[in-house]
């Protein structure tokens, strides 16, 4: 499966990419994943596509976290679902349908499975879900800041809410404010403050204020 050239930039490039720079290559994808020990993200994208395919990669693959995240964490592999030769071998490869909205995969390099394929899902906290489970699945860990994009992004696609407590002790201020009706995760961590617990909650449940 040979294609040649890594898109050079987001204004190169269709919008149905968003602002990521994918590699077209699979082979070349594979052989990136086994020396920099990282998941490939394929994108199966239809280019020129529908207002489905143009809004994922407007309003998904262009938010500058999740762009970086790809990037730094991921070999981004782009495969069109319309076109002939290379690209439809590897939608053979994989049983993809042609002519369809953005499908998400993620693999190794040994061509394994990192997660569940993401279809039907045009949301970010779908994708970074998805990502979240290749990157436990590589390496045994999620990096800190990719879990608090995750969290955040599950919190603003679902209506919940964040908000941040400086503790004397976090696992003291997680047990207790895990507890409440409404607290949907808490997380503990550090910022210069010290000690600091992170509370997603359903505020139809539990208002700011009674969190406090």
């Amino acid at each position: 499966y040979s294609q040649k050239a890594t898109i050079p930039s987001s204004h190169s490039q269709a919008i149905e990419l968003g602002d990521v720079k994918w590699l077209r290559d699979y082979n070349q994808a594979l052989k990136e994943s086994r020396i920099q020990n990282k998941p490939i993200l394929i994108l199966f994208q239809e280019i020129p596509g529908c207002a489905t395919c143009r809004n994922y990669g407007q309003n998904i693959l262009t938010h500058p976290l999740l762009v970086d995240a790809i990037q730094n964490e991921f070999i981004p592999l782009a495969i069109y679902n319309n076109k002939k030769g290379a690209d439809a071998q590897i939608l053979r490869k994989f049983k993809e349908p042609s002519w369809n909205n953005p499908v998400v995969r993620i693999i190794n390099h040994n061509e394994l499975e990192l997660a569940d394929r993401l279809s039907g899902d045009y949301s970010k906290s779908g994708l970074a879900l998805k990502m979240k489970l290749a990157l436990l699945r590589t390496h045994g860990k999620i990096p800190e800041y990719f879990q608090i994009i995750a969290d955040e992004f599950v919190a603003e696609d679902t209506g919940l809410k964040t908000s941040y407590f400086n503790m004397y002790c976090f696992w003291t201020g997680e047990a207790q404010l895990g507890q409440l009706n409404g607290v949907i995760n808490t997380s503990p961590g550090f910022m210069s403050c010290g000690e600091v617990v992170q509370v997603n909650y359903d505020p139809q449940l539990l208002e700011e204020k009674d969190l406090i």
